[in-house]
């Protein structure tokens, strides 16, 4: 068997693809019935409920709204304002400040919830390739906000492991990112002590301590003993599915250390349920992102809005899901069999329950990507998306949007129009290019081609 570099696999975020380079994506496509789990469907599963942790968590829904939606609304708003004066992002002729200093609030907000990834190198470069723990805290973290021209002042619930055995860090802080990666790296384990996989342990044992082995020790922190690998998964898949993943999960963890992980054991998703949050959280962000896509709509970017009308119609129906079974999305992990083969089938049949309606719509694959649902526009949604992303990013350095070069390098959109970000043959109409498309929702493909035009008349 070929092994794979699972550094190019990876799910990407608000995006909502997975990179399946190496793969045969043909075989994800039948796994399910054949009862064939082999190296590359185990990875496929891990990277999957990254996929399911996005589009059905409160803080998976909330990092899009934060992250796109958002981010959408201050490129429009700034264009609309002062045209091509307005960008790169934070121009210092431009007289968006406001904007500017919300935008940098969003990007420090999502860097606050994503792996810690300067721990991750100091880790990787110590002599044990780990740390211990030594105390956990809950801290408040004073943040500020610009709504409306006024600075609203407030804080952030964030949770503090003190830590030993690094040159240079001491803390850091637990985090709606690493303890997705928690629930994903149990599931790995679980699949290969149920005979569920037949990827090589060698090669899960050599990732990164952080943050995929200190689940373990943060357990043993207050239980003393090391936990079974369903636990695990419930443990964290309860966290992620709170209003606040790291306090969530270090409350339940403070419980066992006060006498319950016996009758945690006995029976968790009892034990559980009685923690479960009721809020109107998750709801109202789920509200917030059909607002967006009303609004975009109302002002004619019908691609866009139905772009976000898709994914809102995901993130809906699958809270309606938890709110009649809050484990519903880990129920494959609950299922038993009398041999090997019936636990197979019945863990299978449980995920095809999930998978059927909540498919990611594109694979990359080796640089191409594959739409996995041909009946409707859901892939060419996602496209454009992701084709909006990289103007974001663009636009904090460049006057004009533009494709970096890694990304042409990993990929092309499927439109296959290599020079999409070529002002010079920009013309109306689009004719479907992705990456215009997306300049045009944003209102900026006029101001360009008449910044263009002005230039060369």
């Amino acid at each position: 068997m070929d092994e794979i570099d699972l550094s190019k696999i990876k799910y990407y975020p608000d995006r909502f693809y997975i990179c399946l380079d190496g793969f045969d994506s043909t075989n994800l496509t039948s796994f399910i019935t054949d009862l064939d789990i082999g190296q590359q469907q185990a990875i496929f599963i891990h990277e999957y409920y990254h996929f399911l942790t996005n589009i059905t968590t409160y803080s998976g829904v909330r990092q899009f709204n934060l992250n796109f939606g958002d981010r959408f609304r201050l490129v429009v708003n700034m264009g609309y304002s002062e045209g091509i004066t307005a960008f790169p992002i934070g121009n210092a002729a431009s007289n968006q400040h406001n904007c500017v200093q919300y935008w940098n609030q969003v990007r420090t907000i999502l860097d606050d919830d994503d792996i810690d990834y300067d721990l991750v190198k100091e880790v990787a470069q110590s002599a044990r390739n780990k740390f211990d723990i030594v105390s956990v805290q809950n801290i408040r973290k004073p943040m500020s906000a610009v709504t409306d021209g006024e600075t609203v002042h407030g804080y952030r619930e964030l949770v503090e492991i003190q830590i030993s055995g690094l040159t240079y860090r001491t803390d850091f802080i637990l985090t709606y990112g690493a303890i997705d990666e928690f629930l994903s790296s149990a599931i790995d384990e679980f699949l290969y002590q149920n005979g569920l996989s037949d990827i090589d342990p060698r090669v899960l044992s050599q990732r990164p301590y952080y943050p995929y082995g200190v689940f373990d020790d943060l357990i043993m922190h207050y239980t003393g003993e090391r936990t079974e690998v369903f636990e695990k998964v419930i443990l964290a898949y309860f966290a992620l599915n709170s209003d606040n993943p790291a306090q969530k999960l270090i409350s339940i963890l403070e419980q066992f250390k006060n006498g319950d992980y016996l009758q945690f054991k006995e029976d968790p998703e009892k034990y559980l349920n009685q923690f479960i949050d009721i809020t109107p959280k998750h709801d109202d962000m789920i509200s917030y992102t059909r607002k967006f896509a009303d609004e975009t709509g109302g002002q004619g970017r019908i691609h866009i809005s139905q772009s976000i009308k898709y994914y809102h119609d995901k993130f809906f129906f699958a809270k309606k899901l938890k709110d009649e079974d809050f484990f519903y999305f880990i129920r494959p992990f609950f299922e038993k069999g009398t041999d090997e083969i019936r636990g197979k089938q019945r863990f299978l049949l449980a995920l095809a329950r999930i998978i059927n309606p909540f498919t990611p719509p594109v694979f990359l694959e080796n640089g191409i990507f594959k739409v996995t649902d041909k009946l409707t526009t859901f892939g060419e949604a996602t496209v454009l998306i992701l084709a909006c992303f990289e103007i974001f990013e663009s636009l904090k350095t460049e006057k004009y949007a533009k494709r970096p070069q890694y990304l042409r390098d990993k990929y092309i959109f499927p439109d296959q129009v290599v020079d999409c970000d070529d002002i010079s043959t920009y013309q109306i109409p689009i004719n479907g290019i992705a990456f215009q498309l997306a300049l045009n929702e944003m209102g900026l493909f006029k101001i360009y081609i008449d910044d263009r035009d002005l230039q060369n008349p």
